[in-house]
């Protein structure tokens, strides 16, 4: 194991060309062809898994070893309170044992003998572990006194990856992934939060298009099966989310306000704003609520814009209303956006299909042409797994429910006319 000397010299750089290296599809497929056993697929995933154990893969007699470069980052990240590898046990109270990826495999595990689908298999629990991994690049970004690059750098390596194993499309998405478990330590998110306000504003919109359905899907959930759709309830257990929810929404605003009417950004931009109103649609019609402390310069900011420019607004939202024939986002709820990932892993290795990206998921102008049928079977196919998994009448994890999507778009819109 490498000393803390050396840990500490890792830079952010240096991790993003070793994490370029082992994402080269050349690679990728070596180490594919190398983990694959004579005796099977059931051999041939605990090759995988002990591989991710020690973070080093061998490809066409070399050995690609992350061990320095991922020690270090997630050292660094954990001081700050942040365990990107780690799942909290809710029932222990404590982290798990195994890094995430590896529960992932052990959860995702194939038993199929069936030989033509274990490259795929193999690919795809290999590329789950890689994703999981990159996201204590993002995570690290600010080592770098080019965050902006770092983001850059980390979505180039998240679009090279294609088929069934593509998850995620942009680094600001793989950022909200990262932190998505449970961590303990709430100040950490404060200060994170406080980091990405420093991206330019390219980046902070870009975070703000995930970020904004990211906790409207989370906060929809929680009312639907913990908080009675009592939003003073909703705000008191959330209250490291909504300096999150207020970042994106400034961000919002502010493009919305500097994009003109004919902008090829406006469509999304425009949805992001549905989404983070509905999250809580009263958050900004009076003065900022106690969850918002500290930052009620920013509050007023939105409020202002929303108050502003309300009648514009209102006509752009009518003109993205639901409908009961297309996949809507608004009706995409998930608890922790960690367990998306799961049922997105899993649903993968049994059928081995290409499938829409989690941006889809979030919203329809990050779809890039995947037809809205597509998606709604996607999400419904996420919730059957999802409902599986459910143990003595708990809630399921994921949901998918267009007549919510309805309420949701109707109660904003009621409460943006009356602000």
């Amino acid at each position: 194991m490498s000393s803390n000397r050396e840990r500490g010299r890792v830079t952010v750089r240096e991790a993003c060309v070793a994490f370029e290296d082992i994402f080269a599809p050349d690679v990728r497929r070596q180490i594919v062809a190398s983990l694959q056993s004579p005796n099977g697929v059931e051999e041939s995933v605990a090759r995988l898994r002990r591989g991710m154990r020690a973070h080093a893969f061998a490809a066409n007699g070399t050995t690609h070893s992350l061990a320095r470069v991922v020690q270090a980052l997630d050292q660094r990240t954990k001081a700050e309170g942040f365990h990107v590898l780690e799942s909290w046990d809710y029932v222990g109270h404590r982290f798990a044992d195994q890094i995430v990826p590896v529960l992932m495999l052990d959860r995702c595990s194939a038993t199929s003998s069936d030989a033509s689908s274990e490259d795929t298999v193999l690919s795809i629990l290999l590329d789950q572990y890689l994703l999981s991994v990159l996201g204590l690049i993002v995570a690290r970004a600010w080592d770098d006194p080019e965050p902006d690059a770092v983001f850059d750098h980390v979505t180039r390596i998240l679009r090279t990856v294609e088929g069934p194993s593509r998850f995620v499309d942009d680094a600001e998405t793989l950022l909200l992934l990262a932190v998505s478990h449970y961590h303990p330590h709430e100040a950490a998110y404060g200060v994170l939060v406080d980091r990405i306000a420093t991206l330019d504003a390219s980046h902070r919109l870009s975070f703000a298009l995930s970020c904004a359905p990211v906790l409207s899907g989370h906060f929809r959930w929680g009312l639907r099966f913990m908080y009675q759709r009592d939003f003073g309830r909703l705000r008191d257990d959330n209250v490291v989310d909504y300096p999150w929810l207020l970042l994106a929404m400034r961000t919002l605003a502010e493009a919305y306000c500097q994009s003109s009417d004919d902008s090829p950004k406006r469509p999304a931009i425009v949805e992001g704003l549905l989404s983070g109103l509905s999250a809580d649609p009263w958050l900004f019609t009076g003065k900022a609520p106690a969850c918002l402390r500290g930052r009620e310069a920013a509050h007023e900011i939105v409020r202002t814009t929303l108050e502003q420019r309300r009648d514009e607004l209102l006509r752009d939202l009518e003109a993205i209303r639901p409908s009961p024939s297309c996949y809507s986002p608004l009706g995409f709820e998930v608890n922790f956006l960690c367990n998306a990932l799961v049922a997105m892993v899993a649903t993968a290795v049994a059928d081995c299909e290409t499938h829409p990206s989690l941006n889809a998921l979030l919203a329809n102008a990050q779809a890039q042409g995947v037809p809205s049928a597509q998606i709604e079977r996607y999400a419904r196919s996420l919730v059957n797994y999802a409902s599986g998994g459910a143990v003595g009448g708990s809630p399921t994890l994921i949901v998918y429910d267009p007549q919510d999507a309805q309420h949701a778009y109707n109660l904003t819109m009621r409460v943006l006319r009356g602000a």
